[in-house]
Protein backbone atom coordinates (compact mmCIF):
# COMPACT_ATOMS: atom_id res chain seq x y z
CA UNK A 1 0.00 0.00 0.00
CA UNK A 2 1.36 3.39 -0.98
CA UNK A 3 1.96 6.03 1.31
CA UNK A 4 -1.14 8.46 -0.40
CA UNK A 5 -3.23 5.50 -0.07
CA UNK A 6 -2.13 4.90 3.49
CA UNK A 7 -2.74 8.53 4.02
CA UNK A 8 -6.16 8.74 2.26
CA UNK A 9 -7.78 5.54 4.53
CA UNK A 10 -6.61 7.15 7.89
CA UNK A 11 -8.65 10.11 6.82
CA UNK A 12 -11.44 8.07 5.92
CA UNK A 13 -11.23 5.96 8.99
CA UNK A 14 -11.31 9.55 10.74
CA UNK A 15 -14.54 10.63 8.99
CA UNK A 16 -15.66 7.63 9.91
CA UNK A 17 -15.10 7.46 13.66
CA UNK A 18 -16.30 11.83 14.03
CA UNK A 19 -19.43 10.58 11.96
CA UNK A 20 -19.77 7.03 14.87
CA UNK A 21 -19.82 9.27 17.79
CA UNK A 22 -22.13 12.01 16.50
CA UNK A 23 -24.93 9.43 15.85
CA UNK A 24 -24.28 7.23 18.95
CA UNK A 25 -22.75 9.10 21.23
CA UNK A 26 -24.69 12.95 21.06
CA UNK A 27 -27.75 11.87 19.18
CA UNK A 28 -29.34 9.76 22.17
CA UNK A 29 -27.99 12.21 24.69
CA UNK A 30 -30.07 14.58 22.29
CA UNK A 31 -32.95 12.22 22.18
CA UNK A 32 -32.84 12.01 26.17
CA UNK A 33 -33.16 15.33 26.59
CA UNK A 34 -36.81 15.85 24.99
CA UNK A 35 -38.34 13.06 27.14
CA UNK A 36 -36.77 13.70 30.27
CA UNK A 37 -39.40 15.32 32.49
CA UNK A 38 -36.63 17.09 34.42
CA UNK A 39 -35.47 18.65 31.38
CA UNK A 40 -38.75 19.79 30.24
CA UNK A 41 -40.05 21.19 33.31
CA UNK A 42 -38.68 24.63 33.01
CA UNK A 43 -41.16 25.16 30.46
CA UNK A 44 -43.94 24.45 33.04
CA UNK A 45 -42.40 26.38 35.63
CA UNK A 46 -43.30 30.00 34.54
CA UNK A 47 -47.10 29.50 35.18
CA UNK A 48 -46.35 27.99 38.18
CA UNK A 49 -44.62 30.76 39.07
CA UNK A 50 -46.81 33.24 37.99
CA UNK A 51 -50.10 31.49 39.63
CA UNK A 52 -47.70 31.92 43.05
CA UNK A 53 -47.12 35.55 42.55
CA UNK A 54 -50.89 36.32 41.99
CA UNK A 55 -51.17 34.35 45.28
CA UNK A 56 -49.31 36.53 47.29
CA UNK A 57 -49.99 39.19 45.71
CA UNK A 58 -51.16 42.10 48.78
CA UNK A 59 -54.37 44.35 48.15
CA UNK A 60 -54.05 47.03 49.76
CA UNK A 61 -57.03 49.93 50.25
CA UNK A 62 -57.13 52.98 52.29
CA UNK A 63 -60.01 53.15 54.41
CA UNK A 64 -61.31 56.68 55.02
CA UNK A 65 -64.12 58.89 57.40
CA UNK A 66 -64.42 62.38 59.19
CA UNK A 67 -64.77 60.63 63.01
CA UNK A 68 -62.17 60.84 65.64
CA UNK A 69 -60.44 58.10 66.56
CA UNK A 70 -62.27 57.52 69.63
CA UNK A 71 -65.35 57.54 68.06
CA UNK A 72 -67.11 53.82 67.95
CA UNK A 73 -67.17 54.47 63.99
CA UNK A 74 -63.28 54.74 64.09
CA UNK A 75 -62.69 52.28 66.83
CA UNK A 76 -64.60 49.67 64.62
CA UNK A 77 -63.03 50.63 61.14
CA UNK A 78 -60.09 49.52 63.48
CA UNK A 79 -61.09 46.04 63.83
CA UNK A 80 -62.26 45.58 60.70
CA UNK A 81 -58.76 46.40 59.41
CA UNK A 82 -57.17 44.22 62.23
CA UNK A 83 -59.96 41.27 61.33
CA UNK A 84 -59.23 41.24 57.79
CA UNK A 85 -55.43 41.14 57.73
CA UNK A 86 -55.25 38.31 60.07
CA UNK A 87 -57.81 36.10 58.33
CA UNK A 88 -55.93 36.62 54.54
CA UNK A 89 -52.77 36.12 56.31
CA UNK A 90 -51.96 39.89 55.31
CA UNK A 91 -53.13 39.36 51.62
CA UNK A 92 -55.51 42.28 52.35
CA UNK A 93 -54.26 45.32 54.10
CA UNK A 94 -56.68 48.15 54.83
CA UNK A 95 -54.97 50.99 56.17
CA UNK A 96 -57.52 53.26 58.24
CA UNK A 97 -57.17 57.44 57.80
CA UNK A 98 -59.96 58.75 60.45
CA UNK A 99 -60.55 62.61 61.40
CA UNK A 100 -61.05 64.21 58.41
CA UNK A 101 -57.18 62.90 57.51
CA UNK A 102 -57.98 62.78 53.74
CA UNK A 103 -60.30 65.37 53.58
CA UNK A 104 -64.03 66.23 54.80
CA UNK A 105 -66.74 64.15 53.87
CA UNK A 106 -67.37 65.28 50.06
CA UNK A 107 -63.35 65.25 49.67
CA UNK A 108 -64.02 61.40 50.52
CA UNK A 109 -66.77 60.95 48.88
CA UNK A 110 -65.20 62.25 45.11
CA UNK A 111 -62.20 59.93 46.17
CA UNK A 112 -64.17 57.13 46.10
CA UNK A 113 -65.59 57.53 42.54
CA UNK A 114 -61.98 58.49 41.61
CA UNK A 115 -60.19 55.59 42.86
CA UNK A 116 -58.39 57.72 45.14
CA UNK A 117 -60.12 56.38 48.11
CA UNK A 118 -61.44 52.51 48.22
CA UNK A 119 -63.61 52.35 51.33
CA UNK A 120 -65.62 54.98 53.39
CA UNK A 121 -68.10 55.95 55.79
CA UNK A 122 -70.60 58.54 54.19
CA UNK A 123 -73.48 59.93 55.27
CA UNK A 124 -77.43 59.97 53.23
CA UNK A 125 -76.88 63.94 52.73
CA UNK A 126 -73.55 63.38 50.99
CA UNK A 127 -74.46 60.24 49.79
CA UNK A 128 -78.08 62.06 48.65
CA UNK A 129 -75.60 64.58 46.21
CA UNK A 130 -74.83 61.51 43.93
CA UNK A 131 -78.11 59.75 44.16
CA UNK A 132 -81.16 61.30 45.66
CA UNK A 133 -83.39 58.18 46.83
CA UNK A 134 -80.82 57.60 49.71
CA UNK A 135 -82.04 61.06 50.91
CA UNK A 136 -84.57 59.71 52.22
CA UNK A 137 -82.87 58.21 54.89
CA UNK A 138 -82.37 61.88 56.63
CA UNK A 139 -86.34 62.64 56.69
CA UNK A 140 -88.05 62.92 60.06
CA UNK A 141 -89.37 60.21 61.55
CA UNK A 142 -88.83 58.19 58.47
CA UNK A 143 -87.62 55.04 60.63
CA UNK A 144 -89.60 54.21 64.17
CA UNK A 145 -86.41 53.05 66.10
CA UNK A 146 -83.19 51.40 65.81
CA UNK A 147 -84.76 47.85 64.80
CA UNK A 148 -86.73 49.35 61.93
CA UNK A 149 -83.85 51.17 60.62
CA UNK A 150 -82.03 47.80 60.34
CA UNK A 151 -84.78 45.66 58.63
CA UNK A 152 -85.59 48.48 55.89
CA UNK A 153 -81.91 49.02 55.46
CA UNK A 154 -81.03 45.11 55.36
CA UNK A 155 -84.09 44.08 53.65
CA UNK A 156 -85.65 44.37 50.29
CA UNK A 157 -86.25 48.36 50.38
CA UNK A 158 -82.89 48.86 51.29
CA UNK A 159 -81.60 46.11 48.88
CA UNK A 160 -82.91 47.93 45.60
CA UNK A 161 -81.69 51.43 46.72
CA UNK A 162 -78.29 50.31 48.08
CA UNK A 163 -78.35 48.26 44.36
CA UNK A 164 -79.30 50.86 42.40
CA UNK A 165 -76.44 53.67 44.27
CA UNK A 166 -73.96 51.08 42.90
CA UNK A 167 -75.28 50.88 39.54
CA UNK A 168 -75.40 54.83 39.34
CA UNK A 169 -72.57 56.18 41.01
CA UNK A 170 -69.84 53.24 41.31
CA UNK A 171 -70.40 53.25 45.43
CA UNK A 172 -71.03 50.59 47.18
CA UNK A 173 -73.08 49.76 50.52
CA UNK A 174 -71.10 47.25 52.56
CA UNK A 175 -73.23 47.61 56.12
CA UNK A 176 -75.90 50.58 57.36
CA UNK A 177 -74.14 51.75 60.84
CA UNK A 178 -76.23 53.30 63.35
CA UNK A 179 -75.13 57.17 63.84
CA UNK A 180 -77.66 57.63 66.86
CA UNK A 181 -80.81 59.54 67.36
CA UNK A 182 -81.30 63.64 66.76
CA UNK A 183 -82.28 65.21 70.02
CA UNK A 184 -82.71 68.97 70.22
CA UNK A 185 -80.82 70.56 72.82
CA UNK A 186 -81.75 74.14 74.16
CA UNK A 187 -80.59 76.95 76.50
CA UNK A 188 -83.52 78.53 77.97
CA UNK A 189 -86.81 76.72 77.39
CA UNK A 190 -87.49 73.04 77.36
CA UNK A 191 -89.13 71.86 74.56
CA UNK A 192 -92.40 69.67 74.98
CA UNK A 193 -93.56 70.88 71.67
CA UNK A 194 -93.08 72.26 68.31
CA UNK A 195 -95.41 75.40 69.87
CA UNK A 196 -91.84 75.98 71.92
CA UNK A 197 -89.63 76.20 69.31
CA UNK A 198 -90.99 79.04 67.74
CA UNK A 199 -88.70 82.25 67.35
CA UNK A 200 -85.78 80.25 68.56
CA UNK A 201 -82.80 79.99 66.57
CA UNK A 202 -81.80 76.19 65.85
CA UNK A 203 -78.48 75.59 64.55
CA UNK A 204 -79.26 72.77 61.36
CA UNK A 205 -76.54 71.41 59.35
CA UNK A 206 -76.12 72.90 55.87
CA UNK A 207 -78.59 70.79 53.99
CA UNK A 208 -81.62 71.57 52.56
CA UNK A 209 -83.77 68.77 53.99
CA UNK A 210 -82.29 69.74 57.58
CA UNK A 211 -83.08 73.49 57.52
CA UNK A 212 -86.85 72.52 55.85
CA UNK A 213 -87.29 70.23 59.01
CA UNK A 214 -86.03 72.63 61.59
CA UNK A 215 -88.18 74.79 60.07
CA UNK A 216 -91.36 72.52 59.96
CA UNK A 217 -90.48 71.29 63.79
CA UNK A 218 -91.47 75.48 64.68
CA UNK A 219 -87.66 76.61 64.64
CA UNK A 220 -85.91 79.80 63.18
CA UNK A 221 -83.43 77.04 61.29
CA UNK A 222 -79.21 78.81 61.23
CA UNK A 223 -77.03 76.87 58.79
CA UNK A 224 -73.47 76.40 60.11
CA UNK A 225 -70.59 74.17 60.26
CA UNK A 226 -70.50 71.86 62.89
CA UNK A 227 -66.99 73.39 64.59
CA UNK A 228 -69.20 76.39 64.96
CA UNK A 229 -71.23 75.50 66.94
CA UNK A 230 -69.98 75.20 70.32
CA UNK A 231 -69.06 79.34 70.60
CA UNK A 232 -72.15 80.30 68.79
CA UNK A 233 -74.10 78.32 71.60
CA UNK A 234 -71.98 79.67 74.72
CA UNK A 235 -72.69 83.46 73.10
CA UNK A 236 -76.05 83.20 71.82
CA UNK A 237 -76.15 83.40 68.83
CA UNK A 238 -78.27 80.31 68.26
CA UNK A 239 -80.78 79.01 70.98
CA UNK A 240 -80.11 75.79 70.89
CA UNK A 241 -79.29 72.59 67.85
CA UNK A 242 -79.70 69.19 67.02
CA UNK A 243 -78.00 65.84 67.07
CA UNK A 244 -77.13 62.38 68.20
CA UNK A 245 -75.70 61.68 71.41
CA UNK A 246 -72.36 60.79 70.76
CA UNK A 247 -72.44 64.71 68.71
CA UNK A 248 -73.50 66.31 71.71
CA UNK A 249 -70.93 64.89 74.41
CA UNK A 250 -68.06 64.92 71.86
CA UNK A 251 -68.60 68.67 71.06
CA UNK A 252 -69.30 69.04 74.42
CA UNK A 253 -72.73 71.06 73.82
CA UNK A 254 -73.86 69.67 77.10
CA UNK A 255 -71.33 72.71 78.26
CA UNK A 256 -73.63 75.04 77.27
CA UNK A 257 -76.89 73.92 76.87
CA UNK A 258 -78.98 73.41 79.24
CA UNK A 259 -82.10 71.26 78.03
CA UNK A 260 -82.00 67.95 76.17
CA UNK A 261 -85.12 67.54 74.66
CA UNK A 262 -86.01 64.30 73.39
CA UNK A 263 -87.67 64.51 70.06
CA UNK A 264 -85.85 61.68 68.01
CA UNK A 265 -86.89 63.30 64.90
CA UNK A 266 -84.41 61.36 62.87
CA UNK A 267 -82.52 58.06 63.71
CA UNK A 268 -79.43 59.01 61.64
CA UNK A 269 -78.06 55.43 58.99
CA UNK A 270 -74.59 56.22 57.88
CA UNK A 271 -73.39 53.41 55.81
CA UNK A 272 -70.21 52.07 55.14
CA UNK A 273 -69.48 52.36 51.61
CA UNK A 274 -66.84 51.53 48.99
CA UNK A 275 -65.88 51.43 45.03
CA UNK A 276 -67.95 49.21 42.84
CA UNK A 277 -65.05 49.03 40.49
CA UNK A 278 -62.35 47.63 43.46
CA UNK A 279 -65.00 45.48 45.46
CA UNK A 280 -65.27 43.46 41.54
CA UNK A 281 -61.61 43.20 40.85
CA UNK A 282 -61.01 42.20 44.66
CA UNK A 283 -60.38 37.93 44.29
CA UNK A 284 -63.90 35.82 45.59
CA UNK A 285 -61.62 34.47 48.58
CA UNK A 286 -60.57 37.90 49.83
CA UNK A 287 -63.80 39.47 48.99
CA UNK A 288 -65.68 36.52 51.22
CA UNK A 289 -63.39 37.83 53.77
CA UNK A 290 -63.89 41.15 53.60
CA UNK A 291 -67.59 41.13 53.65
CA UNK A 292 -67.61 38.19 56.59
CA UNK A 293 -65.40 40.74 58.47
CA UNK A 294 -67.94 44.04 57.66
CA UNK A 295 -71.04 41.54 58.40
CA UNK A 296 -69.77 40.58 61.85
CA UNK A 297 -68.21 43.67 63.27
CA UNK A 298 -71.26 46.17 61.80
CA UNK A 299 -73.46 45.21 64.69
CA UNK A 300 -70.82 45.15 67.34
CA UNK A 301 -70.44 49.09 66.59
CA UNK A 302 -74.40 49.69 66.12
CA UNK A 303 -74.50 47.98 69.79
CA UNK A 304 -72.05 50.32 71.10
CA UNK A 305 -74.08 53.23 69.70
CA UNK A 306 -76.95 52.53 71.56
CA UNK A 307 -75.27 51.67 74.37
CA UNK A 308 -73.45 54.78 74.49
CA UNK A 309 -76.35 56.98 74.11
CA UNK A 310 -77.77 55.47 77.04
CA UNK A 311 -74.69 55.95 79.41
CA UNK A 312 -73.84 59.20 77.94
CA UNK A 313 -77.61 60.39 78.96
CA UNK A 314 -76.77 59.44 82.03
CA UNK A 315 -74.05 61.57 82.80
CA UNK A 316 -76.05 64.87 80.95
CA UNK A 317 -78.24 64.15 83.96
CA UNK A 318 -75.45 63.58 86.53
CA UNK A 319 -74.05 66.79 84.57
CA UNK A 320 -77.21 68.76 85.57
CA UNK A 321 -78.67 69.15 81.97
CA UNK A 322 -82.47 68.15 82.17
CA UNK A 323 -84.25 65.61 80.27
CA UNK A 324 -87.15 66.87 78.50
CA UNK A 325 -89.84 63.73 77.25
CA UNK A 326 -90.94 66.22 74.05
CA UNK A 327 -94.35 65.28 72.12
CA UNK A 328 -93.03 63.13 69.38
CA UNK A 329 -96.59 62.99 68.26
CA UNK A 330 -96.98 66.16 67.87
CA UNK A 331 -93.33 66.88 66.10
CA UNK A 332 -94.48 63.66 63.73
CA UNK A 333 -97.62 65.80 63.00
CA UNK A 334 -95.54 68.66 62.16
CA UNK A 335 -92.78 67.51 60.46
CA UNK A 336 -95.42 65.44 57.78
CA UNK A 337 -95.21 68.51 55.25
CA UNK A 338 -91.29 68.03 54.74
CA UNK A 339 -91.99 64.58 53.59
CA UNK A 340 -94.59 66.09 50.80
CA UNK A 341 -91.78 68.85 50.07
CA UNK A 342 -89.31 66.36 49.17
CA UNK A 343 -91.11 63.28 47.94
CA UNK A 344 -90.16 64.17 44.52
CA UNK A 345 -86.43 63.97 45.40
CA UNK A 346 -86.22 60.61 46.48
CA UNK A 347 -89.35 59.40 44.43
CA UNK A 348 -92.92 59.41 45.34
CA UNK A 349 -94.09 56.30 47.72
CA UNK A 350 -90.38 55.46 48.71
CA UNK A 351 -91.61 56.86 52.45
CA UNK A 352 -94.74 54.81 52.37
CA UNK A 353 -92.78 51.71 51.56
CA UNK A 354 -90.24 52.31 54.39
CA UNK A 355 -93.29 52.89 56.89
CA UNK A 356 -94.96 49.29 55.93
CA UNK A 357 -91.68 47.66 56.76
CA UNK A 358 -92.40 45.87 59.77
Amino acid sequence: MSRKTRKTLALVLAAVFVLTLAFTGCAPKQEEAKDTPGQEAPKQEAPKQDEKKAADKVVTYKLAHVYAPDHPFSKGMDKLAETVKTKSNGKLVINHYPAAQLGSEKDIADGIVNGIVDMAIIGPGELGKRFKPILVFDAPYVFRDVDHMQKVTTGDVGNELWEKMASETGIRELAALYYGTRYVTTSKVPIKTPADLKGLKLRAPDQPLSVANAKAMGANPTPMALSEVYLALQQGVVDGQENPIPTIASQKFNEVQKYINLTGHVVQVTPIVMSEKKLKELPDDLKQILMDAVKEIAPTINQEIADNEKATLEEFKKGGMEVIESDVEAFRTATASVIKEFESTWGQGLFEKIQAVK
